[in-house]
């Protein structure tokens, strides 16, 4: 009898009995059990992950405002196998209605709703859906009660929140431009892309808004103009306007669009302005539902404006922008996202002061850092995105 050892396995040949014998040697025995145990299991625990997927349900806290609402979006532009709920104050829920990204919008009415009674039976009627997990991209009061509610009464529910990242938007603040920029706010629409699983470098997608019809684009450039904000101090001076936009029509054929509610002071200023200086422009002054302001938007070669909701629309309808920065500047978390997009800033050394422009600490010349923007550095801004025609629906959804 003689044994042959090989790598795998050990033949044993029998001279006597005339045979040929071999056995496998024991860790390739454990190895194949091992192989046969995946082979039978694998298949069984995908089959248990795409059920446990199939009951992925998500809930969203962002109830408002409306740049903020666009933004926000950017949370959807990840992939997600389960269903996506939105709660949302009930005056922007035009925003997320019909989002093919969205299983269901749950609007709250923040003002004739009845407070803390009212927010408290809307979380019991949340939690009776049995979510998985909760995104707050809000962070505030209501949001703070929510997590409460939550962690004592569906302690299973995972809950993860956005940062408001403070000491970054402080340290900014207080250090001006010497606070470094590894050091200043991210980019809320990174935030939010983060939180949903992205990579940070998906943007939101509004197209949908308007349907699968096409805008209209004709030949001719048109610009929209967006001279009002929800904050006075974020808003450029109406003689400023007027200056550009006069020197524009000298000195182009662009058709100028000026946007806004009908409540929006500055549009109206500037639209009074533009009639006594017989400038031509097509009023659009509260004029436009939801779904046709987006689709007016998406029109334009570019939209110039204040630090403001619009604008982000804009963006996220695939138009770039020439956004004018005073108290806030493009670094501070809400800036432009298109790389076609220009802000037009200055360098004034107490900018930026706060994120909404209302603690402005000037004694005299308030406000200062708006008016320093020139009517020429506008007209420099739109003149390089004007031959840059159009964002195709490719390149929305991450930059």
């Amino acid at each position: 009898r003689r044994i042959y050892p090989s790598g795998f396995f050990i033949f044993e040949t029998d001279f006597r009995e005339n045979r040929v014998r071999f056995r496998a040697r024991g860790w390739v025995l454990a190895a194949m059990i091992a192989l046969a145990v995946l082979i039978f299991t694998v298949p069984k625990f995908h089959e248990k992950m795409q059920i446990e997927r199939s009951h992925m349900k998500r809930l969203i806290f962002r109830l408002s405002s409306l740049g903020d609402l666009i933004l926000s979006q950017a949370v959807l532009e990840p992939p997600y196998a389960g269903e996506t709920h939105w709660v949302v104050a009930t005056e922007f829920h035009g925003l997320l209605l019909g989002n093919p990204k969205v299983t269901k919008v749950w609007d709250f009415d923040r003002k004739t709703a009845g407070g803390l009674v009212a927010w408290l039976r809307f979380l019991v009627m949340l939690r009776s859906q049995g979510f998985t997990e909760i995104l707050d991209l809000h962070s505030s009061h209501r949001t703070w009660i929510a997590r409460f509610y939550f962690k004592v009464f569906a302690p299973a529910t995972r809950w993860r929140k956005i940062s408001k990242e403070r000491f970054r938007r402080i340290g900014y603040e207080v250090f001006k431009r010497n606070w470094p920029a590894s050091f200043r706010p991210t980019h809320f629409a990174r935030k939010c892309a983060l939180l949903g699983g992205g990579y940070g470098n998906e943007r939101p997608n509004l197209r949908w808004i308007f349907g699968n019809t096409s805008p209209d684009v004709s030949g001719r450039s048109r610009i929209a103009v967006v001279p009002a904000s929800a904050w006075r101090g974020k808003e450029w001076p109406t003689e400023r306007y007027l200056e550009w936009m006069k020197r524009n029509a000298q000195a182009s054929h662009d058709e100028l669009v000026l946007l806004g509610t009908a409540s929006d002071r500055a549009a109206i200023a500037l639209r009074d302005a533009l009639r006594r200086e017989g400038v031509s422009f097509v009023d659009g002054i509260g004029k436009y539902p939801l779904p046709d302001l987006a689709r007016m938007l998406s029109e334009c070669t570019s939209v110039v404006g204040s630090d403001t909701g619009l604008l982000h629309l804009a963006e996220a309808v695939g138009v770039p922008v020439v956004t004018l920065f005073g108290p806030t500047r493009a670094d501070f978390g809400f800036g432009p996202m298109d790389e076609k997009s220009k802000p037009v800033q200055t360098s004034l050394w107490c900018s930026p002061c706060s994120k909404d422009g209302t603690l402005c600490f000037r004694p005299v010349n308030r406000y200062e850092c708006l008016r320093q923007i020139d009517a020429s550095a506008v007209e420099a801004a739109v003149h390089s995105i004007l031959p840059q025609r159009k964002t195709s629906t490719a390149e929305l959804g991450t930059l």
